[in-house]
């Protein structure tokens, strides 16, 4: 920790400005910028470099977090990186971002399998199995790259190397880029660990201040890959640890064997479940619970296969699609909620957060959020690793009130809303009109009106909006969304084959004003779902006014709840279609094509408005109709 370097500006009974900048390097690399507790900017790098899920160094969203928060990295108080178990291997061969389905395919046949079933001294090195992917030419560049990659074979053939050595080579590895890149004192530079910075995201970035019950879920983590935490005060206490949780394992490993992109796709296995039918998934169920089950407030192994890719593709063989989702589904489902109750039942707290991978699965979250009990459950905006660079500089400055015995509740603020990364001004917009309209191509209305827009809505036509900051994580929420009427079930066709190229099976969402949402939202409780983070079954009305916007084999959501005042532009363009038709909600959708990442410029926009079948663009308030 740094905070030592703070003490001495410290006056009595005052603090200083705290710039503290947080960085997430692995699976979709994001940056964080917090002044004074507050996050004033976030974003992925796969936003600048149109890579989806890039996990190279986030140079180029490190240096707008800077720039939007007018701060030098001199005038940095802390730098804090997530992870002390950190292997370079998969920034190198762009595991997250570059690998095929035929890729994670061979990392299982070539690598794996011989690691687990063949002789140990004949495994090839992971650097080795994939050359062909290997990129140097990445920041910081070809020297340290190769240094690295040289220590990396050094330690895989003399297996000399204890963890705690490596992890220290590799902290050093990263200090020394930052120091590079910002020039900044190295003493500045901290690392918080994997589960830590989970639960101070999922509890300090939430706008919950009571006492709370503090989850966290995922595949890997720093020793610890499932928690919960008691937070009394603003203070946490660890209550139960695990770390050999394999439910985020398990759902990777049948992504896989289901043919779809692992780390990437298994939301689309979640999206398939609801098709199956529990009579005909009882074997493939009977299997997963056989696997690991709640012991209290932590996870007993009951089968430990020696590989549980092989072992599932195996004893898996001939089961249906959709009967493996939907037995993989109340799997997660089941061992999830167990969990929650059993912490709820021992504290008799009823206030509950959630962060980590498993974070991400709306139906999981839905039953929990209908729970007996649960009088508060929030999940904030991409519970997944790319919050965790808000989540490390969350932890930084916790530290540093349990240092100096402050409040954290009245240091580190909550997120008011998820817009947090670059805008677009308007004078790009005029650069870019004038560059590509060409005359007669587009019919173009600068401050166009918005009942005008919620018209064109009405009449079934589909609108591309990118206006003003976008939206940090993975859920378009206004600002980068393609939107639609939501009456009009013809349009998901329309959108899918036209526009996203998703799979047939994968709803949509809705954006709805928050004083509509007990109108369509079964369960509903005020202020509640502003993320689309939480699913909710809908009501008779719901399931008719926001058709295209629903599963289509349970009539479940992953709502928008927009509460009032937080996305001013974005309710207004509902209000207008409200007034016009009566519903108070509107489709919405990411807006990208399908594989890329979520547009962010208004040139990005304006490119897949031209490489689709969108009928319409709003760049703020400047409407772009196709003739």
């Amino acid at each position: 920790m740094c905070s030592h370097l703070l003490t001495a500006v410290r006056l009595a009974g005052s603090v200083p400005t705290m710039k503290v900048l947080g960085i997430m390097w692995e699976q979709n690399s994001t940056a964080a910028l917090l002044v004074d507790g507050r996050v004033i900017a976030s974003v992925s790098q796969e936003r600048f470099s149109r890579i989806k899920n890039d996990e190279r160094y986030p140079k180029e969203a490190i240096e707008y977090c800077l720039r939007e928060g007018g701060v030098t990295s001199q005038e940095l108080d802390a730098v804090a990186c997530i992870g002390f178990e950190w292997d370079p291997s998969y920034m190198l061969t762009g595991h997250y971002s570059r690998f095929s389905i035929a890729d994670c395919l061979r990392e299982q046949n070539v690598y794996w399998h011989p690691l687990f079933y063949g002789r140990k001294n004949s495994v090839r090195h992971y650097l080795d199995v994939f050359k062909d992917k290997v990129d140097v030419a990445q920041y910081p560049g070809p020297k340290m790259w190769r240094q690295a990659i040289t220590f990396l074979k050094k330690d895989h053939r003399h297996k000399r190397k204890s963890a705690r050595e490596r992890d220290a080579y590799f902290q050093e590895f990263r200090r020394n880029t930052l120091v590079k890149h910002l020039g900044i004192d190295p003493q500045k530079i901290t690392f918080i660990d994997h589960s830590t910075g989970h639960a101070m995201y999922a509890y300090f970035a939430s706008p919950i201040r009571q006492d709370a019950l503090v989850f966290t879920a995922d595949a890997w983590g720093d020793g610890v890959n499932a928690s919960v935490s008691v937070v009394r005060g603003g203070v946490f206490r660890r209550i139960a640890a695990d770390s050999d949780f394999r439910l985020a394992r398990l759902y990777r490993y049948i992504t896989l064997i289901l043919g779809m992109k692992p780390n990437e796709h298994e939301y689309k296995v979640m999206g398939l479940a609801a098709y199956a039918k529990e009579k005909y998934f009882q074997q493939p169920l009977m299997l997963f619970r056989g696997m690991q089950k709640v012991d209290g407030l932590r996870f007993k192994t009951v089968k430990r296969p020696t590989d549980m890719y092989f072992y599932f593709k195996d004893k898996l063989e001939g089961v249906r699609f959709d009967a493996l989702a939907g037995a993989l589904q109340k799997y997660a489902e089941e061992i999830i909620l167990t969990w929650f109750k059993n912490a709820m039942n021992r504290t008799g707290i009823q206030n509950i957060t959630f962060a980590g991978g498993v974070a991400m699965n709306v139906k999981a979250n839905m039953l929990i959020n209908r729970m007996p009990g649960v009088k508060h459950f929030f999940v904030n905006p991409t519970p997944d690793d790319a919050s965790q660079a808000i989540g490390a500089a969350m932890a930084f400055l916790y530290n540093d009130c349990m240092l100096h015995t402050r409040d954290p509740r009245k240091h580190i603020k909550p997120l008011s809303d998820a817009y947090l990364g670059p805008a677009i001004e308007n004078a790009d917009i005029e650069i870019l009109l004038k560059k590509h309209a060409r005359a007669g191509k587009y019919r173009i209305t600068k401050k166009a009106r918005y009942p005008y827009v919620a018209g064109l809505l009405a009449r079934g036509k589909v609108i591309g909006r990118a206006s003003g900051r976008s939206e940090f994580g993975a859920r378009s929420l206004g600002n980068r969304s393609i939107i639609a009427d939501p009456r009009n079930a013809d349009v998901v066709a329309i959108i899918n084959e036209k526009v996203k190229n998703r799979d047939f099976w994968m709803p949509f969402a809705p954006s709805i004003l928050e004083h509509r949402a007990t109108d369509y939202l079964i369960g509903y409780k005020k202020g509640g779902a502003p993320y689309m983070t939480i699913g909710f079954e809908t009501t008779a009305r719901g399931a008719k006014d926001l058709r295209a916007g629903l599963h289509s084999a349970d009539k479940t959501c992953r709502p928008q709840v927009i509460p009032l005042g937080q996305n001013p532009a974005y309710e207004s363009l509902i209000s207008a279609f409200e007034k016009l038709t009566g519903v108070g909600g509107v489709l919405n959708t990411s807006f990208n094509l399908h594989g890329e990442p979520i547009v962010q410029t208004a040139a990005d926009a304006l490119r897949v408005f031209e490489l689709s079948d969108l009928d319409a663009l709003l760049l703020n308030d400047t409407l772009i109709e196709k003739k």
